[in-house]
């Protein structure tokens, strides 16, 4: 029976940060299951029609779903590139692959990192692992948060991280959404922190690093936090460059018996 292990991420455009995040995250997920086919597919239309644009074709969940059918692929278990089970992973995962389900032997959808509460102590164990704090140094994470409909992920890891005294203040890039810049701002001033460590809390890097977190515009948190007086140090790279991170994916698919 042939069986494929579907990755399936937002994407992005930058071709340095597909390579270094979201393909070294695949190739993790690969190497720990051989006996499987790895293939990916982006859910947001904006990149792949972007990415297209540029000669690089990547498949919709829908068209990477209807190859496997086509190839004669039996079992399908589809890990989701996401950290949080937000408004993209319900729309664009669940719902686009519900059609599907009779079509298989099997499809399983394995969960995004952070889908529980009790998810929360991996991620940290792993931030803790690959963000080495220097002395007096606190660690400002950013991830990208929902318009529409709040996850209480970012704040469930946040109560994680604190109650393990580990020194990070987690805010999201979405206007709409919460903990927003001055949520994390008035953390920092009420611990009277002074030197920062300012990193994406994404899978990828990409337009939502180099513009929203450390761009040169002023409403990037970067300058933002210079402007309220911070020394900020910057790591550009998306979670998906360390191996600590992509070893959450594995560790997903192994709540699944298959």
């Amino acid at each position: 029976m042939k069986k494929a292990i579907l990755f399936a991420s937002f994407g992005v455009i930058n071709e340095q940060a597909r390579k270094n995040c979201i393909d070294a995250a695949a190739r993790q997920i690969e190497a720990a299951y051989p006996e499987f086919t790895l293939r990916q597919a982006y859910t947001s239309v904006f990149i792949r029609k972007k990415l297209a644009e540029q000669g690089v074709y990547v498949d919709s969940l829908t068209e990477a779903l209807d190859r496997l059918l086509a190839d004669g692929f039996a079992e399908v278990v589809i890990q989701p590139g996401y950290l949080t089970a937000g408004e993209e992973y319900e729309k664009k995962v669940l719902q686009v692959v519900e059609p599907y389900r009779q079509k298989f032997d099997r499809l399983v959808i394995s969960r995004p990192l952070m889908e529980r509460p009790a998810d929360g102590a991996d991620m940290l164990a792993v931030l803790q692992e690959i963000f080495p704090l220097e002395a007096g140094e606190d660690l400002v994470l950013v991830g990208h948060g929902s318009p529409h409909q709040h996850n209480p992920a970012y704040e469930n890891l946040q109560a994680d991280a604190d109650k393990a005294g580990f020194p990070v203040h987690i805010g999201v890039i979405e206007p709409t959404d919460t903990p927003d810049f001055a949520a994390v701002l008035a953390r920092l001033q009420d611990k009277g922190a002074k030197e920062l460590l300012l990193a994406p809390l994404l899978l990828s890097g990409g337009a939502h690093v180099n513009e929203d977190i450390a761009g040169e515009e002023e409403e990037s948190w970067l300058n933002r936090l210079q402007a309220a007086g911070f020394s900020v140090r910057v790591i550009l790279k998306g979670l998906g460059e360390y191996p600590a991170f992509q070893k959450l994916y594995v560790k997903r698919l192994q709540e699944w018996d298959f």
